[in-house]
């Protein structure tokens, strides 16, 4: 489960790890990988449990195996359809094998008549814009020409589910973004492209979250759902060793345990560590965006039922019942079948985005640090 030979960890926030700060992955990395040779796969994961850092080691890993074209692209900042296929298409290119899928592309361009415009992209591969052609032609033909590389290409797609909302909040009648995931679906089963394109999509907010709620889940059923949950608790204790040992902390066994206790909501007995804790609180910046994001992820009046929910959960480190959280939401939701309906949903968010678990028949946060901040700055 661990890379045995790391000698020193730095604590880093915010940023993807690599090289020796990539712990305690190993394991999920080889079924990942192992579950790309055959399937298109929409990794579901909490924010900050290092899903990206474990989608660069996935690049990492098929380079040096030779087993596939390793892209990873970032489409946060994409707007637009044709933001989306240049900032992909970009990523293939700037690799050392990409290049000469580019070029191939550059040809089948400049034979396609006069429909294009230019034949570049940011310096790097083509101009998406055309006279006649929309941007699903002009994509489909970069796509044609990349199918034909003698190396699979695995494309790991980072948050993907902001440019969908995006497009859903351009479109309202949901015409847009359908037409861009039916695309995106039928790339995917491109004849030619069965062994050749592989995709990896995922993001901070769940993309299976935002199809339901846009009733668009039929565009995604060809991906095989991996969820990716917090390290297991041997995992854990052998990373806050590691990393005490990287900064010439004495960490006492039982301290060790109490910090793994304190983040799974149990109660904390160690000042040092509630000081620790309680400054990390006051950091609203560090948990704000759990809060932020309801509101991209579900809209009103969804987000504030789950601000209902979660408010009912974070009372106790235990927990709520679903009877208690259902009348909670009572004055949100006043006829029952609704209510039912809506709660069995947002609960199901909620759990898949990585705010609560069930565990002895209640609903807890998943984080004890998120519960402690909930019931202080939120609730």
């Amino acid at each position: 489960m661990y890379n045995k030979t790391v000698v020193k960890i730095e604590n880093i926030m915010g940023r993807p790890v690599e090289n020796e700060n990539f712990f305690g992955r190993d394991a999920e990395l080889e079924e990942l990988q192992a579950i790309t040779e055959r399937e298109h796969v929409l990794l579901l994961a909490p924010r900050r449990v290092g899903k990206t850092s474990l989608l660069h080691a996935l690049v990492k890993r098929v380079e040096r195996d030779g087993s596939a074209l390793g892209v990873y692209a970032s489409v946060a900042p994409a707007t637009s359809e044709a933001q989306f296929v240049q900032a992909v298409l970009k990523a293939i290119y700037q690799t050392r094998r990409g290049r000469k899928l580019r070029r191939g592309l550059v040809a089948r361009a400049l034979g396609a008549g006069r429909g294009v415009k230019s034949v570049k992209v940011a310096g790097s591969g083509i101009d998406l814009e055309t006279r006649t052609r929309s941007w699903q032609d002009d994509a489909d033909r970069a796509f044609a020409a990349i199918v034909t590389s003698h190396v699979p290409l695995l494309i790991l797609i980072d948050e993907l589910p902001v440019l969908v909302l995006a497009l859903a909040k351009s479109d309202p009648s949901g015409a847009r973004v359908r037409t861009f995931l039916q695309w995106f679906r039928n790339l995917r089963q491109h004849p030619d492209g069965a062994n050749k394109l592989r995709f990896v999509l995922a993001g901070s907010i769940g993309l299976d979250n935002v199809t339901r709620r846009h009733q668009l889940s039929d565009t995604i059923n060809d991906l095989r759902v991996w969820p990716l949950g917090p390290f297991a608790p041997a995992a854990a204790h052998e990373f806050i060793r590691r990393l005490a040992t990287s900064y010439n902390l004495e960490l006492d066994p039982d301290l060790c345990a109490e910090i793994c206790r304190a983040a799974r909501s149990e109660q904390l007995t160690t000042e040092t560590l509630r000081g620790a804790i309680e400054t990390l609180l006051d950091r609203r910046t560090y948990f704000s965006y759990w809060d932020e994001r309801l509101h991209d992820s579900l809209g009103e009046p969804s987000a504030s039922i789950a601000r209902a929910l979660l408010a009912t959960c974070s009372q106790a480190s235990e927990g709520a019942t679903p009877a208690a959280m259902s009348q909670c939401i009572a004055p949100l939701i006043g006829d029952l079948v609704e209510r039912a309906k809506t709660f069995k949903w947002i609960v199901d968010v909620l759990a898949n985005d990585g705010y609560l678990v069930e565990h002895d028949g209640r609903w807890r946060f998943r984080s004890g640090l998120l519960r402690r901040y909930w019931a202080r700055h939120v609730t």
